[in-house]
């Protein structure tokens, strides 16, 4: 056995032939299994065509590729994501399901302006019905593999308010345009090949056949349609190898489906199971909170995490006293962490629950001078003049895309008006043909100025023109673009905003020089517009960048760092106030392994934090401790010293002294009293502890003026008022949850 493999990860890579399910808990090395593997099974003869291996990002398949060239230097394999290989397919095969293969890839932006148009052909007001809330219910019905003839048939059958009304006349005039401009939307791309696969035995049978073995990675996050797509090429060769670990499920908001991977066992009786739980990443201590925090879900395939590091600091629970203040401390921690203890700044990831908290830690740490970098990459391609640049191209590749043409045919200004564009699409609509080839016959259009006629006419010759030169390399191409259309031209007075408008798209000629570079011959336009509008928050992260990194908890799966801060750990923002709110054991079930996965992204420290105030939604509001604090053994440390007294009315429940240093026992399930401690004191080496009054506690008999008497039978984790409780009255088995500093409930007795 290779001395680089545990027992376990080479029962996996020397498994040949059959199904296979390796439980991949996390920093066990998976990657490095798939890649070995891949390695294995050509040193048993099959050939790299006969292999297949799929992930869901960019950047794993990337690593992935990299890491199969290293261990097989020349040898294609395919590494893939699923929506590239699905646009592939769709490339070869999408005339079944009426595309050319030239067809766009239309962006969430793309998509939201699509539906804009539909509803208003409908006569539907978007105020009311927006067209991302429309098209969030479209997506939803393509990941259950729902047509719009179907979803329109269930409509009819049951009762539906009018919301879903308006779906269901949207849905089907949505796909109509979609196929109608050669486009479709990123749910398309697995939707359509799902359906070739289910229509078209004999192409399901040709692929199955060439595609012997095929590798999934991050099986967890499958929805029905990749499912399917899967399912179907592993049905007469079912040597699938599924990779994955159900407690770090976290798209089911997306349509990803648990049950995909806790089922498998049923789907592929004979399959053999592999456990990867050396984890090669994290301390003991980090991995300890992890499994005591993942326990608690009942949907999972129990395992425990074990580890050979050596060991590190407690898991820390920072309290601070508002976002503000969080994020100053924060800062100037790691500013420190850097300048006196040798520290990098890529060291350290920041991670949150929702965007709104990254705007504090981004003016903090702009004041400590740090250098930090945001998970955006999609931001860059959502740039207005990146999108007029890449309409151009996608109009250039595909003469049918309907919305880029309205993007761009008048981007810079060339003498088109809005009612001019606004008569040519009713003549295209009432003769049938594209807005192109429209603008081409712009002079036979009634009531049309011969000025407009003529700009629309030049407009079409240049796309034409355009169109012959797409053959050569793209980044050629883009600059004819430019100097074509005069799109980037300044004058020596460019205001800093137009200044900027250039560099972003100096950038853009960046990326497509490099994709030139990358391709080489293998390159073409409609490849590099695949990797622009499949671009992923991740991608624009620079591992070599000496910065800090602040990124959602989504965007942080596959990722590790030295030292790991999460901040907002509270009620409403992990478990999200939607599933606080819905209460669903299955939503809370996947808040929960969202935090997981955060916490074990963490190799060496790792830090939690909570405030008693938050700035959210214009508003400052009290806080109250996430449930989930309670499930983990936290070492708590109070850094409101200073500010305390200033932000925290103590009134009713708890008096805190600012004054008084205290060291924290762990934070779990605190019964009778939580102990505390100070930054500055932890920071001085002070072992003394102090206990700490909480007011109400567990088993406390307490009145209500309502109510009467009554029990507490829990209280939340925190600190003073803020914390909750909940009490069961005598009269009528009543139980409710309180606020303790905001609630009128008076102790009777102690327990």
């Amino acid at each position: 056995m290779p001395a680089d493999l545990t027992p376990s990860q080479f029962a996996a890579v020397e498994h040949f032939e059959g199904p296979l399910l390796v439980l991949a808990g996390p920093g066990s090395g998976k990657t490095r299994v798939i890649t070995r593997r891949i390695a294995r099974l050509v040193e048993r003869g099959i050939a790299p065509q006969h292999m297949l291996a799929i992930t869901f990002t960019n950047k794993a398949a990337r690593e992935m590729a990299e890491r199969v060239e290293r261990l097989l230097p020349g040898c294609r394999v395919w590494v893939t994501t699923f929506h590239k290989f699905c646009a592939r397919l769709l490339r070869e095969h999408g005339a079944a399901v009426g595309l050319q293969p030239n067809f766009s890839i239309f962006d969430t932006a793309d998509q939201h302006q699509l539906l804009k148009q539909v509803l208003h052909d409908c006569d539907v007001d978007a105020t009311h019905f927006p067209p991302a809330k429309v098209g969030w219910q479209i997506s939803q019905a393509k990941n259950e593999l729902l047509t719009p003839e179907q979803y329109v048939s269930r409509y009819a059958e049951r009762v539906a308010n009018h919301f879903e009304a308006v779906v269901a006349k949207v849905y089907p005039r949505y796909q109509r345009r979609l196929l109608d401009a050669n486009a479709v939307d990123f749910d398309d791309l697995l939707v359509h090949v799902a359906c070739l696969l289910q229509e078209h035995d004999e192409l399901r049978r040709e692929l199955d056949r060439r595609f012997r073995f095929i590798l999934v990675d991050e099986y967890q996050d499958t929805n029905r349609a990749q499912y399917q797509i899967v399912a179907a090429l592993s049905q007469e060769v079912p040597n699938l190898c599924a990779t994955g670990d159900p407690d770090q499920s976290i798209y089911g908001w997306r349509g990803a489906q648990i049950e995909n991977i806790l089922r498998f066992e049923r789907d592929f009786p004979d399959v053999k199971v592999i456990r990867l739980e050396d984890n090669f990443r994290s301390t003991p201590e980090i991995l300890a909170v992890a499994d005591q925090l993942i326990a608690q879900n009942r949907r999972r395939k129990p395992k425990r995490l074990t580890t050979t590091n050596a060991s590190g600091p407690p898991v820390e629970l920072r309290l601070y006293a508002d976002g503000r203040q969080e994020a100053e401390a924060l800062a100037a921690d790691i500013a420190e962490q850097v300048r006196a203890h040798g520290r990098k700044w890529s060291d350290f990831a920041i991670f949150y629950r929702v965007n709104a908290l990254s705007r504090c830690l981004e003016t903090a740490l702009a004041r400590q001078k740090v250098p930090y970098q945001v998970a955006a990459g999609v931001a860059f391609y959502e740039r207005s003049e990146i999108k007029d640049l890449l309409g151009y191209l996608r109009l250039i590749e595909n003469p049918r895309d309907r919305l880029a043409f309205l993007r761009v045919v008048n981007a810079p200004p060339r003498g088109i008006g809005k009612t001019s564009v606004e008569k040519l699409v009713r003549w295209s609509d009432e003769t049938g043909q594209p807005l192109l080839a429209a603008a081409r016959a712009a002079r036979s259009l009634p009531g049309l100025s011969k000025r407009a006629a003529t700009a629309l006419v030049q407009f079409a010759a240049l796309i034409e023109d355009l169109a012959r030169r797409a053959a050569g390399p793209v980044s050629q191409l883009l600059a004819d673009v430019l100097a074509c259309t005069g799109y980037a031209e300044l004058d020596e007075r460019a205001a800093e905003d137009e200044l900027q408008r250039r560099a972003n798209i100096d950038e853009l000629l960046s990326a497509a020089r490099l994709y030139d570079e990358q391709l080489g011959h293998a390159g073409s336009l409609a490849g590099f517009l695949e990797s622009a509008t499949l671009a992923q928050d991740v991608d624009a992260l620079d591992d070599r960048e000496g910065a800090v990194t602040l990124m959602t908890l989504h965007a942080a799966k596959g990722l590790e760092f030295p030292c790991v801060i999460i901040v907002g750990v509270e009620q409403n923002l992990i478990p999200h106030e939607r599933a606080v709110r819905h209460y669903d054991p299955d939503e809370l079930e996947e808040e929960r392994r969202l935090l997981f996965v955060g916490l074990t992204r963490a190799k060496e420290r790792l830090i939690l934090t909570h405030t008693l105030r938050r700035e959210m939604h214009g508003r400052s509001l009290t806080t109250i401790p996430s449930d989930f604090l309670s499930e983990m053994t936290l070492t708590p440390v109070d850094c409101t010293q200073g500010v305390l007294s200033e932000t925290l009315d103590t009134g009713g429940v708890c008096d805190v002294e600012p004054s008084s240093p205290a060291v924290a026992e762990p934070f779990s399930r605190p019964a009778s009293g939580l102990k505390l401690t100070t930054g500055a004191a932890l920071a001085a080496g002070v072992v003394q502890a102090v206990e700490v009054p909480v007011g109400f506690a567990v088993g406390m008999t307490v009145r209500h003026p309502r109510y009467g008497l009554g029990t507490v039978i829990a209280v939340s984790p925190g600190l003073s008022r803020h914390r909750t409780l909940t009490v069961r009255f005598a009269e009528g088995d009543r139980q409710e949850t309180f606020v303790a500093g905001k609630c009128p409930l008076q102790p009777v007795g102690l327990p």
